[in-house]
């Protein structure tokens, strides 16, 4: 019996399949488990997207040079020209610049150009900028991270679909968690994701780390958190106002993050409810 979650782990490592066919394998496991933002995302990376949504930090790019067409000579490297821009194209687009050497982009306007004795020869001639194909390529991997990361959170919860269905316990195990696959930090440094799982302390830890909140801090959320896994009913309100109480505490150390451990919070309150 096929996995759905497993057969997207699988053909991400072999490697053999476009990340247009990755996406989609993910967009049907978000829909089946009802996961609409994870959805929505899929359908941004495969379409593109508009000039109204914002692309992720992730999508941006520099370019490298720029290059004036000398009626005389052609093409002709002018100086080098770095302004970063984010790619809006839809993935399968940005997998093949990926592999090209080297890319050009008319300028709509023309920057100025000056020659060794400070005039300005061919400025008014036209100009294109130069970017390499391999500025894409953490455009590829940054995609391609986050639906591992995706598809090894929804394994360590015990979802799963076999034979391409989830049941009813696999889709509330789902709902109850918080996936934020498009934080990325550090878009041409350090690419990071960040995820809050519920009753997961590990993925929370870096995400504190990274707000420099204290040891003895973190290791006191690790404790509400820990004790949330096998508390009984009755326990687990007193536990959940625990844990709004150190993010109420916090808060100002947290910044963002709070929100997320918040949304985190709140979902095992919810689930806390129901067991």
């Amino acid at each position: 019996m096929s996995s759905a979650v497993h057969n997207l782990q699988k053909a991400i490592l072999s490697g053999k399949q476009s990340l247009t066919q990755l996406l989609r394998q993910a967009k049907l496991i978000a829909a089946k488990l009802n996961l609409e933002d994870l959805e929505k995302w899929v359908d941004l990376e495969l379409n593109g997207y508009s000039d109204n949504t914002e692309p992720p930090p992730y999508r941006e790019f520099a370019t490298q040079a720029i290059e004036i067409r000398n009626p005389i000579r052609g093409w002709e490297f002018a100086g080098h020209f770095h302004r970063k821009m984010k790619a809006r194209q839809p993935i399968a687009d940005i997998e093949n610049l990926s592999r090209g050497a080297t890319l050009t982009l008319a300028l709509t306007r023309n920057m100025p150009v000056s020659d060794g004795i400070g005039g300005s020869f061919g400025s008014n001639w036209p100009q294109r900028a130069v970017i390499s194909g391999a500025t894409f390529k953490h455009i590829v991997e940054a995609v391609t991270n986050a639906l591992l990361q995706f598809s090894t959170e929804l394994e360590k919860q015990g979802i799963k679909g076999e034979d391409m269905n989830f049941d009813d316990k696999e889709k509330q195990s789902a709902s109850s968690q918080v996936f934020n696959i498009q934080k990325f930090t550090g878009v041409l440094g350090n690419v990071q994701n960040s995820q809050v799982t519920l009753y997961d302390y590990g993925s929370v830890n870096q995400l504190l780390i990274d707000h420099h909140v204290p040891k003895n801090a973190r290791r006191e959320l690790e404790d509400i958190l820990d004790e949330l896994k096998e508390a009984p009913p009755e326990k687990k309100p007193s536990l959940i106002a625990r844990g709004e109480a150190w993010i109420v505490k916090h808060k100002e150390l947290l910044g963002t993050g709070a929100e997320l451990i918040g949304k985190a919070v709140g979902a095992a309150l919810s689930r806390g409810q129901k067991d």
